[in-house]
């Protein structure tokens, strides 16, 4: 069986994961950290990425909470750590990548079709469907079997 790595701040995608997509072995992570560590250890075939991590705690956050409130937001560091929140999926994958991993990344998610686009052209195997629907999921990681 193909394995999964699911990459989120909580529990409800692994939750669906492991109810709805079982010809999959299910692996979790909740940070960056625990994604490299997982893919390291034990690889993965697939991630399914949540894109907005606002349970997270700051410090496992990836990004520069002064520097991106520095150039983005005039110093608001609350504001800064709200968008790393909300992009925080992106950058995980981001650096994901950085690290040499190239597994297809599926986003639950409904992107613009240029942001999509644009985060193809940037890191490869990428898609998104709109909302946890298992068979649309399915159809978009059948490419990983």
């Amino acid at each position: 069986m193909k394995r999964l790595l699911v990459i989120e701040d909580g529990d409800e995608y692994v939750e669906f994961a492991r109810v709805f997509l079982r010809d999959f072995v299910i692996a979790a992570a909740q940070s960056a950290a625990a994604a490299l560590a997982a893919l390291g250890e034990n690889g993965a075939d697939a991630l399914l990425i949540d894109l907005r991590f606002d349970r997270a705690p700051a410090e496992a956050l990836v990004g520069d909470v002064g520097a991106t409130a520095a150039r983005l937001f005039a110093g608001d560091e609350l504001r800064a750590r709200r968008y790393l929140a909300d992009q925080q999926g992106t950058l995980i994958l981001a650096a994901l990548r950085s690290a040499g991993f190239e597994q297809p990344a599926l986003f639950v998610h409904d992107f613009p079709p240029r942001r999509m686009a644009n985060l193809q052209k940037l890191y490869g195997a990428v898609d998104a469907v709109p909302s946890l629907d298992a068979g649309a999921i399915r159809r978009a990681l059948a490419g990983t079997r």
